[in-house]
Parts: C-alpha cells; sequence; structure tokens
C-alpha cells in the first residue's frame, strides 16, 4: 500500500512537470516569450554577433514576443567598433518555431507604397 502511494504521488509529480514544460514551449507568446523571450533572443543575438560577425557587442534589446508569429523577434544592437550606429535584426523567438529557427537573420524590409 505504501509503495502505491509513492507510485501515485511520482507518476503526478512527473505529468505535472511534463505538462507544464509543453504548456511554457508552446504557449509562446502568451507566457513562455513573456517569461524568457527577452533574454532568449538577445543570448541567440550575443552568440549570432560574436560567433558569425566576429564583433564585440555594445548594447543589445531585442522584444520579448514574436507579434508577426514568423518564429523571430525584433532587435537592436551596437557594436564597440561602431556605438554610435544601431543595427537592426531578427533573432529566434522563445517557442517551438524559436527552437526550431535558432540564430538570427536579417530584418526584412517592406517597400514603401
Amino acid at each position: 500500500m505504501k509503495n502505491l502511494k509513492v507510485y501515485v504521488i511520482a507518476t503526478v509529480f512527473v505529468l505535472v512537470l511534463l505538462v507544464g514544460t509543453g504548456v511554457l514551449l508552446t504557449s509562446g507568446k502568451a507566457v513562455g516569450q513573456s517569461l524568457f523571450g527577452k533574454s532568449f533572443a538577445e543570448k541567440e543575438l550575443r552568440n549570432y554577433v560574436s560567433s558569425v560577425m566576429r564583433q564585440q557587442l555594445n548594447g543589445v534589446s531585442c522584444q520579448p514576443v514574436d507579434t508577426d508569429s514568423n518564429g523571430y523577434v525584433s532587435c537592436d544592437y551596437t557594436t564597440v567598433a561602431e556605438p554610435e550606429t544601431t543595427h537592426s535584426i531578427e533573432c529566434s523567438a522563445w517557442g517551438l518555431d524559436g527552437f526550431l529557427n535558432r540564430g538570427c537573420k536579417a530584418r526584412a524590409i517592406l517597400p514603401v507604397r
């Protein structure tokens, strides 16, 4: 009887842990991006600029929420070499799309009509 209680408690704990993790990963905008979106995107930006562009960052700022649902959030950054020039880029957002995308890409510029 005592082993059954331990088994039930352990099973419930594992289920709550799995459901909670799933909610954070898939809820994206509602919970996950609000809590972790900004720091996740800024980490992706730091990795991208240091490894791909081979530059040292001076400052970074990323949006926490993916408003257009493309898996990326808008970020701005400055480098030590050009501290007066702000560069714009899109970096992967927290959530399933962001985990599949990883990294950053040039921001799409739409023509003005």
